[in-house]
């Protein structure tokens, strides 16, 4: 940007720019272009490094709830092939929130659980991280029944989860995918700290075996899959909630 450009807007044109990016009031002409220049800089960098960074190749599935994932390539002018999945997020989504999300994921992922995180913008509202090959869903569409290998390693993430203390929070079955022949555990929206707080309120010290076990096996049972999809799973149950849902 050239900012000798500033010059030569008015003082009223200077005075109304600084309102709307929200910075203090300056008594003169020069006070306040510089005190612009520093924003223009800054957001240039931003441009640079966090915008122009990436290549948005294609959408992943469908628009959901939050917003849409794409994939993207890492540097635009590169040839190297290294591509992510970037979270985008509706711009409701506020950034406390976003920084929780994408900081619950990346210590699931540390534990081998969830994709790793390469970048979080609270600015454009996205999270980008290591690229899934295919959905668990896609898989069990054409086989209408979890395989035990597959409540396994469920399980497996389940029991990690609780020991890190992060409760995920959701059972969706699209919140599983696949890396080549492991399961990880994907959108941390709803994720939440186990602390004491939570496990007085649910009354469990290990929700995601407790409560998502019995979440996914119901979600199973109404989609009428064949009942041989949550036999290893139930057994993770108590006896409360075996009688209770007739399992």
């Amino acid at each position: 940007m050239d900012y000798n450009k500033l010059q030569n807007l008015s003082y009223s044109q200077l005075k109304e720019l600084t309102r709307i990016m929200e910075l203090p009031p300056k008594r003169n002409k020069n006070d306040i272009i510089n005190s612009i220049i520093p924003c223009f800089q800054e957001w240039e960098e931003y441009r640079k490094h966090k915008i122009e960074h990436w290549q948005y190749i294609k959408q992943l599935g469908e628009k959901g709830k939050e917003g849409t994932t794409f994939l993207v390539k890492t540097d635009k002018f590169s040839s190297k092939e290294t591509y992510y999945a970037m979270k985008t997020f509706n711009k409701k989504k506020s950034p406390q929130k976003l920084i929780l999300e994408a900081t619950l994921q990346q210590k699931a992922s540390e534990v081998g659980v969830a994709p790793q995180i390469v970048d979080i913008d609270p600015i454009s509202k996205t999270i980008t991280m290591q690229c899934m090959d295919k959905h668990l869903w896609d898989m069990l569409m054409k086989t209408r029944q979890l395989s035990t290998n597959q409540q396994r390693q469920i399980i497996s993430i389940y029991k990690k989860l609780d020991k890190i203390n992060i409760f995920h929070g959701d059972a969706n079955l699209m919140n599983y995918m696949y890396q080549g022949k492991k399961l990880y555990m994907i959108d941390f929206g709803m994720s939440r700290e186990i602390n004491t707080t939570l496990i007085k309120k649910l009354g469990t010290k290990t929700p995601n075996l407790t409560i998502m076990t019995l979440g996914l096996i119901l979600k199973l049972k109404k989609m009428q899959f064949n009942p041989n999809s949550w036999e290893y799973l139930k057994q993770f149950l108590t006896t409360e909630q075996k009688l209770q849902f007739s399992l």
